[in-house]
């Protein structure tokens, strides 16, 4: 593959080779008609429902600035705003404040908040959470746009069809954008195989009985409460027969153990967690995900060996943290808040989690997309 001055590469995807990665200018040359060539996103901007909701004089103020909105926050006695492009927006002239009558009329408008105090519209995308005083009254809401990105996931082509049987987790913090990219995910491996979504709190098919078209053929099966979601995989796969699961916000050891299961039972899974990968070792809730960390006591013939490498505090420690098992899943997606479209890949979780443990860098790749173009760059890096 040809390299750029500063190492990067411009790459496509071989479907004749199983979607490897390819030299774009080499493939283009000799083999064109073989080119997977990622196209521009199409974002999807489905705010009029979610607008209609507010007060007029807040909705007017979002009205030309939808395409970046990503949050609108209404606290009793506060001043409105919004979250667009990254950056704070007072709403209402940055004087008015939140009357407890405008929190109510939203929450009227609403089916229910669930018992993660969570609740969605029919058939949108687009999630309210609330805040609670401590009578339970609803005194703040959190009004999280949710958006369908056509060809978000086109940059990992190779990793969602080339091995057939390889779970991809997404990592990365609130806001990194990893319920957006596992929903087109979805949509693209429902259109080649049986795959059902576990869906923790309507998110990633939409709220109602009737999932958003942006998951395609793909199903859905609802998790009542976030303490049933494990029982809700495993019936999943008891009942349904899935070669994918789809599963956002793994989060409890009860989860962990529940995807661990489905895994053994030969279904295929994608999902999504909260930190990177050297966040979630030290999670002692969700690392079973990458292998589980366990201590050993070394020998001294070890110890030895390892005192030539490194010392602790200036003495030999006898005691290592090693992985506990296999990994569940075999490759990782770390993502960044505010880098929509630079992802770092890690094809070995099981090499990258035992340098980690032991105290070295990681071997990842680092995919640059352009968002209007569709195009690849890529590069090695150690983490």
């Amino acid at each position: 593959m040809a390299a750029d001055s500063g190492g990067k590469r411009s790459v496509c995807f071989d479907v004749a080779n199983s979607y490897a990665l390819a030299s774009f200018e080499l493939l283009n040359e000799v083999r064109p008609d073989d080119m997977l060539v990622p196209a521009p996103l199409d974002v999807s901007n489905e705010t009029a429902t979610l607008l209609a909701m507010l007060p007029v004089d807040l909705s007017q103020d979002l009205d030309q600035i939808t395409l970046s909105l990503s949050d609108i926050v209404l606290d009793k006695g506060r001043t409105p705003h919004a979250w667009v492009g990254g950056k704070r927006i007072l709403l209402g002239g940055g004087g008015r404040l939140v009357d407890s009558s405008e929190i109510d009329s939203i929450v009227d408008q609403l089916g229910g908040f669930g018992s993660d105090n969570r609740a969605g519209l029919e058939r949108q995308l687009h999630r309210i959470s609330a805040f609670r005083n401590r009578e339970s009254e609803i005194i703040g809401l959190t009004m999280r746009v949710g958006r369908h990105i056509s060809g978000n996931s086109h940059i990992i082509s190779d990793l969602l069809f080339a091995d057939t049987t390889a779970s991809i987790l997404f990592l990365g913090e609130p806001g990194s954008g990893k319920t957006t990219i596992v929903r087109e995910a979805t949509r693209l491996l429902a259109e080649r195989t049986n795959v059902c979504i576990v869906d923790t709190s309507n998110e990633i098919a939409g709220d109602g009985d009737i999932p958003h078209p942006c998951v395609g053929f793909a199903r859905r099966m609802m998790v009542t409460s976030l303490n049933k979601q494990s029982a809700v995989m495993i019936e999943c796969v008891q009942n349904h027969t899935p070669e994918i699961m789809v599963i956002d916000e793994i989060g409890r050891n009860t989860e962990v153990e529940a995807a661990r299961t489905c895994k053994n039972r030969g279904v295929r899974l994608i999902a999504s967690a909260h930190g990177d990968l050297r966040k979630v070792i030290k999670n002692p809730q969700i690392r079973g995900l990458i292998g589980g960390v366990e201590s050993v006591t070394l020998g001294d013939a070890q110890a030895k060996l390892e005192a030539k490498r490194k010392t602790i505090n200036g003495n030999v420690s006898k005691v290592k943290a090693e992985r506990a098992g296999a990994p569940i899943f075999d490759v990782i997606v770390e993502l960044q808040r505010g880098q929509h479209h630079i992802w770092r890949v890690v094809r070995n979780t099981t090499d990258a989690v035992d340098r980690i443990l032991d105290g070295q860098q990681y071997l990842a790749e680092r995919r640059i997309r352009d968002p209007a173009s569709g195009t690849i760059q890529f590069e090695f890096e150690m983490a």
